[in-house]
């Protein structure tokens, strides 16, 4: 194998052994569903399986992204202009080409890491064409083509889409094209269509609890709260274990936050707070309303004589309010505010409308 640190998702590893032994691979796979399972890293480790025959050096030419049977495609920035023929990494600055291979070198090393550009909101037309550049080195293998996040091939531009529709309805011998995407209904139906599907479900906890155990990971005391924090996603749940002072103060923000919401005090200051993060730091942020939430629906849960609360472990009772009305005007402002809400407005209208929320009695 080529990571040590990736937890496997057996079922369809086992499916993937089973189709080379009986010779039906197909010639494209979608590797879909829940961000942070592994997705990428099963597709690499899966390349790395079909070029395994006859090749001593097979592992380190993989390790460092350069084994010719294998080529990475993601979306990249269009910072210079290029030619229809050029190679798509010409149209990236040095700056970027370094950036790449810096997260090429971190994905090996760890499994759940991103080779993502934030300004990439195309996968380049001129990557698809690079495609038939390509060439399978050593015949016993197969030319392996990885796509990560897949939907940015056809959203919101559909020419790269329709660019790959037409190698997969004739695809060369011995190639293998691999989409991976967490939002698959992006993607062209008939794209879909030429693909064999592999969903990956949502990691369990215990799953999630032993890698971290082997990682030596696993003794933050947040640790429970970062799992649902993540929705059992890998990627965040690594980034959010480095966080733990932070975590445990935008815990007791959100808390206070809502104590001043509820009894109508100094809550216009926390609202300038939470601008601040949103303005500044959108991944803590996202992580705040998350906090929020899960706030809310424990005080709705207490109110309701249930204990399996998640952030208010200690408390017994709480005053009966509508809980519930609340985490919808919660909900929807967060997703107003990633539609270009001023957040100035849309946080202030947030609060004003919990706190009407709170006090309406439910309609039953």
């Amino acid at each position: 194998m080529i990571y040590e640190n990736l937890i496997l998702n057996q079922k369809i590893w086992n499916q993937l052994n089973t189709m080379i032994q009986n010779n039906t691979l197909p010639h494209a796979l979608i590797f879909h569903g829940n961000e942070g399972t592994g997705k990428e890293a099963h597709a690499i480790e899966f390349a790395a399986l079909l070029n395994s025959n006859g090749q001593e050096n097979y592992k380190e030419k993989i390790k460092s992204f350069q084994h010719p049977n294998i080529n990475l495609i993601i979306p990249l920035p269009r910072e210079k202009t290029i030619k229809k023929t050029a190679s798509a990494l010409n149209a990236i600055s040095e700056k970027s080409l370094d950036s790449l291979i810096d997260m090429k070198k971190n994905k090996i090393k760890n499994p759940y890491s991103t080779i993502q550009f934030s300004k990439a909101s195309n996968i380049l037309i001129n990557s698809i064409r690079d495609i038939k550049k390509t060439r399978i080195s050593d015949h016993n293998g197969y030319m392996v083509h990885i796509i990560f996040e897949a939907e940015k091939l056809c959203y919101p531009k559909t020419e790269p889409g329709n660019a790959l529709l037409k190698i997969l309805e004739e695809p060369p011998k011995r190639t293998i094209f691999i989409l991976i995407t967490s939002e698959k209904n992006k993607l062209l139906n008939t794209i879909q269509s030429r693909c064999c599907d592999f969903y990956f479900s949502k990691l369990h906890e215990n799953e999630i609890n032993k890698y971290l155990e082997i990682q030596n990971l696993n003794d933050n005391k947040y640790l429970d709260l970062i799992i649902k924090l993540s929705n059992n996603n890998m990627k965040n749940i690594l980034r959010m274990i480095k966080l733990e002072d932070e975590i445990n103060t935008l815990k007791d923000d959100a808390i206070q936050f809502i104590r001043n919401i509820i009894n109508d005090q100094n809550w216009e200051k926390s609202i300038k707070k939470i601008e601040s993060l949103f303005k500044s730091k959108k991944e803590i942020f996202k992580i705040f309303i998350k906090l929020i939430l899960f706030i809310l629906n424990d005080l709705e849960k207490i109110k309701n004589k249930k204990n399996d609360c998640i952030v208010l472990t200690k408390f017994n009772k709480v005053k009966n309010l509508n809980y519930s009305k609340s985490i919808k005007i919660v909900e929807q402002y967060y997703l107003d505010l990633t539609k270009n809400l001023n957040p100035s407005i849309g946080l202030f209208s947030m609060a004003i409308e919990m706190k009407k929320s709170l006090y309406q009695h439910e309609i039953i």
